[in-house]
């Protein structure tokens, strides 16, 4: 009775110190034990296919055996309900590892602290050395520059009124938000709008001193593998989005070589 009562008592004081100390849940993935549960099911099922080939028949305890397995397994279909049931075990194992892992150091600290509350004489091995995770939504993403923006800039700025309010302890140490507020997707935007027109300007300014077709055909080269380098890595966008943006942007320094080369050429007639 007293080892249940000390065993309720410190998950009661882990769960209040995750509280305090953490803003995210962490969780073990139990790895190894998923891949065992799938493997002695697909076992099974290789086991019951084999028995069901050599004897060319099915009996009903094998119907009924292979029936629980495949909902546990795979997908089974229902020939009363005509829908497809989706398999737990899998699909249970999937959501987990879709979750983001913890790094090495924060590993250590989680399972520490799981030690220090849990660890048993009785245990064999290390039960506690397994995949760390925590819940995130792995799909909300956000670009490098408005990411560097929230880590950098002050709270007041970074911070929303609504998650200020929301995350009041983490906002007062200090800590990144996780959503864009206003302040920083409008400076960003601003930011861009303004690098923008500096890819136009610089290069057109360049090439409008002392032109010449070499110098012209060089600083578009330079030009355009620069942007190509700021789409990629500073700014999210797709594969085709890099491809149309980058080919648009050398399209109109292209123009403008066209137009000084015919310039400095009509120029050099006349002389």
């Amino acid at each position: 009775m007293n080892g249940s009562t000390d065993q309720d008592d410190n998950l009661i004081q882990y769960v209040n110190r995750s509280l305090e100390d953490d803003e995210e849940f962490h969780f073990l993935r139990f790895e190894f034990l998923h891949r065992l549960n799938i493997v002695d099911l697909e076992v099974k099922l290789v086991r019951l296919k084999s028995l069901i080939r050599r004897n060319r028949t099915a009996q009903p305890s094998q119907l009924d055996e292979l029936n629980r397995t495949l909902r546990s397994y795979g997908k089974l279909r229902a020939a009363d309900l005509k829908a497809i049931i989706a398999d737990p075990t899998i699909r249970d194992y999937e959501y987990l590892r879709q979750h983001k892992s913890l790094d090495k150091e924060q590993t250590r600290d989680r399972k520490l602290r799981l030690q220090l509350f849990f660890q048993s004489a009785e245990d064999f091995g290390d039960p506690f050395q397994s995949h760390y995770s925590w819940f995130q939504n792995t799909h909300d993403k956000i670009d490098p520059v408005r990411r560097a923006f929230m880590r950098h800039l002050p709270s007041r700025l970074t911070y929303s009124h609504h998650e200020r309010q929301e995350r009041k302890k983490e906002y007062m140490e200090g800590k990144p938000p996780k959503k864009v507020s206003i302040f920083v997707d409008r400076l960003v935007r601003l930011i861009t709008a303004l690098v923008g027109g500096l890819f136009l300007i610089v290069p057109v300014h360049i090439m409008s001193f002392s032109p010449s077709l070499i110098k012209s055909l060089v600083t578009v080269s330079v030009a355009v593998v620069v942007f190509a380098f700021v789409v990629s890595f500073l700014v999210r966008v797709t594969n085709i989005e890099t491809l149309v943006s980058t080919a648009t942007y050398a399209a109109v320094l292209v123009v403008f070589v066209g137009s000084t080369a015919g310039g400095s050429g009509d120029s050099t007639a006349n002389m």
